[in-house]
């Protein structure tokens, strides 16, 4: 079989897409009726993968990948503000140790998670002002390995 290409004499009347003709076998289509026909099959294709129990839902992932890329800067603030909520929590707590204000294992453990998400936010962001917390980040671990050492948490 042979696949043939032709354009109909009324080109200058219509749009490419209407005129482009293809012949296979006895099948006679325009090329708009195939992309109409292609979308509409795409379309149904597609909502079947998403119903059907698959792991891979191309609506989602194609919506999600519109939302990222019309949130980012959004997104980018958010991150910043995460970061800057975790110095605060971080310069606070070295304050309050400095004060020989007691604190749970647990309180210790929190903190350390918000300097792993301000060390990890400052590792991405080479930009983002970091010199505010650095010593107080050497002095929470300091006095965490003491107080774990000596077993003299809250």
């Amino acid at each position: 079989m042979e696949v043939k290409l032709c354009v109909a004499k009324e080109a200058r009347r219509k749009s490419n897409i209407e005129v482009l003709e293809i012949k296979y076998g006895g099948i006679e289509m325009t090329l708009k009726e195939i992309l109409e026909a292609g979308g509409g099959i795409l379309f149904v294709v597609l909502t079947l993968v998403q119903v059907a129990p698959i792991k891979v839902n191309p609506w989602t992932v194609l919506g999600r990948s519109i939302g990222r890329v019309l949130n980012k800067e959004v997104m980018d603030k958010i991150e910043e503000g995460n970061a800057k909520n975790a110095r605060y929590r971080i310069i606070r707590f070295n304050d309050e140790v400095k004060h020989d204000v007691k604190h749970t294992e647990e309180h210790f453990d929190q903190i350390i998670e918000d300097i792993d998400t301000y060390e990890n936010y400052c590792s991405d962001h080479p930009h983002f002002p970091n010199g505010k917390a650095v010593h107080s980040i050497s002095n929470i671990r300091k006095i965490y390995d003491k107080c774990s050492d000596e077993h003299s948490f809250l």
